[in-house]
């Protein structure tokens, strides 16, 4: 069996890498944090022009018809640059979700949208805080038992705190009028939540890896006792056990998104284990690239805390660590086929 990307697939990342090292700088990112307004509108209107934003929508809907492990790869890319607008996380999740909506649901968001060039957030009980309210057209609303849409003129919001400045988060006050339906509820609710799941492990495991770049260079230039700190072994191991743990999460990231382009029965499943091993590399790439910057890692002045808040931010998005768990330990235990290496992991 080939496991090898295709060249297609390469490009599109590739693309996508060369606009993002240009446009989305930790200086340009920082700016956006300076001005109060992280969704920078240009950066949007030329990922929109790159056909990124609608990439995932089917060519009869103005898109590429991009499939879910290409997709991945653009995420990685997009958690690497720390990219702020929620491409991933919001936009690719609704484009994927277009064919399941109800038709009034639907019907209402085609009007906002205009084929993903505008933006629209998202509000599920496992993300609950939509972001950058303020520059959508509106919001689509999961409940315990229907789907909403309410445009933005519909709504009384407030912004909340939140430990990166690159993510404006918001909670709703009061709703004026929305659309709503239960209709395919069910289905609909299951897959915003495994696509959730495998938009936020690729982001994590992009911004994991840049995270070990970050501390690779700085350790290397650092001197101790006129040794750069990165040829001590404590230094070696430190880094080298996060970069053991991305290369194993990737394979997760990449299985889950072809289980869900293959409309695989244990999607969910998979896709719960590629959070879980995501937000566990994540984890350990803050915590030892902390360590290998000292007490200069949290400071202001490195850009390393950039990534570092995303990532502390964007682990409990869409299910934390116990949430993938229990998704993970009620499928294996419901399920009379045989466990193990050759049929689950």
């Amino acid at each position: 069996m080939n496991f090898i990307f295709t060249e297609d697939q390469i490009q599109f990342k590739d693309a996508i890498k060369s606009f993002l090292t240009d446009e989305c700088t930790p200086k340009s990112i920082r700016e956006g944090w300076e001005a109060k307004q992280s969704f920078n509108s240009d950066r949007w209107q030329s990922l929109l022009e790159l056909g990124v934003l609608n990439s995932n929508l089917p060519e009869d809907k103005g898109g590429l018809g991009m499939d879910q492990v290409t997709l991945a790869l653009m995420v990685e890319e997009m958690g690497y640059a720390g990219l702020p607008e929620p491409v991933a996380e919001q936009t690719f999740l609704i484009n994927d979700l277009m064919p399941l909506l109800p038709s009034s649901i639907s019907q209402a968001i085609e009007e906002n949208y205009d084929a993903g060039a505008k933006y629209i957030s998202i509000a599920h009980p496992l993300a609950p805080n939509p972001l950058f309210i303020n520059n959508s057209a509106g919001l689509i609303l999961f409940d315990s038992s229907e789907c909403k849409f309410i445009a933005k003129d519909d709504m009384d919001f407030e912004i909340i705190s939140s430990n990166d400045p690159s993510r404006e988060i918001f909670k709703i006050n009061s709703m004026k009028s929305t659309i709503s339906s239960p209709e395919n509820f069910e289905e609909l609710n299951s897959a915003v939540s495994a696509r959730g799941a495998l938009m936020t492990a690729a982001l994590l495991i992009g911004l994991a890896q840049k995270m070990l770049d970050l501390s690779s260079v700085y350790v290397g230039d650092r001197t101790q006792f006129g040794k750069p700190i990165g040829s001590f072994q404590a230094v070696k191991h430190m880094l080298a056990d996060v970069a053991v743990r991305i290369e194993f999460a990737k394979p997760a990231v990449y299985r889950a998104a072809y289980s869900l382009s293959e409309n695989n029965p244990k999607s969910a499943l998979h896709c719960a284990h590629a959070k879980f091993m995501c937000a566990q590399a994540a984890e350990l790439a803050c915590k030892n690239s902390l360590q290998a910057h000292g007490a200069m890692g949290y400071t202001w002045e490195m850009d390393l805390h950039i990534y570092m808040r995303k990532a502390w931010s964007m682990m409990a998005c869409w299910g934390n660590e116990d949430k993938q768990q229990d998704i993970i330990f009620k499928t294996l235990t419901s399920s009379s086929e045989e466990l193990g290496v050759l049929y689950t992991f």
